[in-house]
């Protein structure tokens, strides 16, 4: 009987002793339509998900079918914190890999097998499929990391079969839904587009400092690095929805994005409030309502008498113009076949309000902002002496001081001549005097490999948000005089010279 139980007491020993030596088994996390689940990963982990479109409610299903003909699935995971590196590390943190599989015959995606997801954006990732598609596996994979880092990642993770859980804000052109008009010392003006989504969706801006870049595409990170005490007042004008956001820190970094209620964000706007306190941000004038950028200014002055002032004498300055239109025709008298006496009219306002009101900026030697990579372009600035400003007027009534302008771009000249009708005889400077009171637009082509440049600071990415010159809210593409001038500026070779110098004279003429 002894030697009986000895040998159960044995057999039990032993089962217990065998099963602490095998290792833990893989715990798969069932995922919920439409529902985050928010979760933390360490230095070299892998975590397991799985998503079943039959657990989908009949009713969900069913309106996932009548919205399209072949049912997808959205994955998304944002990454909303990070581990901190030592002291010492000057590298960039490690991002986490996701890998999915759609098979039953691969349940634990990772790396040694299963697909690897490549949509990824800083801080953000994603993935749809193409065909009717059921189950859908998923492996989160933390890099592995070297000693004297602290904390994990923390991540949300969703899967949807109606629309992304983690949507980013761009129409279907990928444009993206807000856009940077200028800042002053202590705000910054925003346009919005598409308006009519803007209150319905309960949207606001979201202003942040310090953001890592590998965070920077997740809304749930960028709430962390919100900055505090910041007011934002929506209003509707001429130019459409805009934002103006108040209560910034002069001459600091920040980055904007325009959010909604249904989890969406757009894509980041870096920014720079500026260092002078002679750049006075104007916007909803009367007359001149495309202006809606910083203007040279008195500090000690109000900004409402500041832009009375810029469009009671634009104005004024508008009117033998108004005159000379009114003694021609436009009814019954074409003088071309894309143009006419309004289009005149509104061309040569636009232009009369950039030489009128000019665009203030921070000095090359004041600005944090970096300068493009060699090959590229350049902003257009003119230091501006006191009273040296390109109108006298400015000068004896504003008494701005020095500031830094921001020249028009010159293609706002060039669509007067084309717009107005030949007895006007309006002309544009060329040469050396064109240099001097015009810039050109230059848009920065970026590529994959680039943006890391970007977002470290190391690179200055022009365009809609950060202009070379002051379009006045001229559309991009009416700006080709500029385009092809800074294709003449930097030829790739000869014959790109000569189809760019013929291009730019056929617009110039017969436009």
């Amino acid at each position: 009987m002894q030697l009986f139980i000895l040998q159960l007491l044995l057999l039990f020993f032993g089962v217990v002793v065998i099963r602490a030596q095998q290792p833990p088994q893989q715990v798969t996390v069932p995922l919920n339509d439409s529902i985050i689940h928010n979760a933390a990963i360490g230095s070299g982990d892998l975590q397991h998900y799985y998503f079943s479109a039959g657990s989908t409610s009949l009713f969900d299903r069913r309106r996932s079918l009548a919205r399209r003909d072949v049912p997808n699935l959205f994955l998304t995971l944002t990454t909303c914190s990070q581990p901190t590196p030592p002291p010492n590390y000057e590298g960039d943190i490690p991002s986490l890999d996701v890998f999915v599989s759609i098979s039953n015959d691969n349940t634990l995606p990772g790396p040694s097998q299963g697909l690897l997801v490549n949509n990824t954006k800083f801080g953000r990732v994603a993935w749809e499929n193409d065909n009717p598609l059921n189950d859908l596996w998923i492996g989160v994979v933390a890099p592995t990391l070297t000693e004297n880092w602290n904390g994990n990642w923390t991540f949300e993770i969703a899967v949807s079969t109606e629309e992304w859980v983690h949507p980013l804000l761009l129409d279907q052109n990928n444009i993206p839904y807000m856009t940077l008009d200028d800042t002053d010392q202590t705000h910054a003006l925003f346009t919005i587009d598409p308006p009519s989504n803007a209150q319905q969706h309960n949207s606001s801006i979201l202003i942040v400092s310090n953001i890592p870049k590998q965070l920077l595409f997740s809304r749930c990170a960028a709430n962390s690095y919100r900055v505090a005490d910041y007011a934002t007042n929506f209003t509707d004008t001429k130019r459409g929805h805009q934002a103006l956001v108040s209560n910034l820190t002069a001459a600091t970094q920040y980055t904007a994005y325009y959010i909604e209620s249904t989890n969406a964000i757009s894509i980041p706007i870096r920014m720079h409030t500026k260092r002078g306190a002679n750049c006075r941000l104007v916007y909803n004038l009367g007359f001149c309502d495309q202006v809606a950028y910083s203007v040279a200014a008195n500090p000690n002055d109000a900004t409402d008498s500041i832009q009375t002032q810029y469009d009671d004498h634009a104005q004024e300055l508008f009117q033998p113009f108004a005159t000379a239109i009114m003694q021609y025709n436009c009814d019954s008298t074409k003088y071309s076949l894309v143009r006419n006496c309004t289009d005149c009219y509104n061309d040569y306002k636009r232009w009369l309000c950039s030489v009128t009101i000019p665009r203030c900026t921070d000095s090359i030697e004041d600005t944090t902002e970096p300068t493009i990579n060699a090959g590229g372009g350049q902003m257009a600035l003119r230091q501006i002496e006191v009273n040296h400003s390109r109108n006298p007027w400015i000068d004896e009534t504003l008494a701005p001081g020095t500031y830094t302008e921001l020249l028009p771009c010159i293609d706002l000249c060039y669509q007067v001549v084309q717009s107005c009708p030949p007895f006007m005889e309006f002309a544009c400077p060329k040469g050396d005097l064109a240099a001097l009171q015009y810039g050109y637009w230059f848009k920065s082509v970026v590529s994959g490999q680039q943006e890391d440049d970007y977002f470290n600071d190391s690179l200055a990415v022009y365009g809609v948000n950060h202009p070379t010159c002051n379009p006045v809210g001229l559309e991009e593409t009416r700006l080709v005089i500029s385009e092809g001038a800074s294709l003449l500026l930097f030829p790739r070779n000869p014959i790109t010279s000569f189809i760019m110098a013929i291009f730019v004279l056929f617009v110039s003429l017969f436009l």
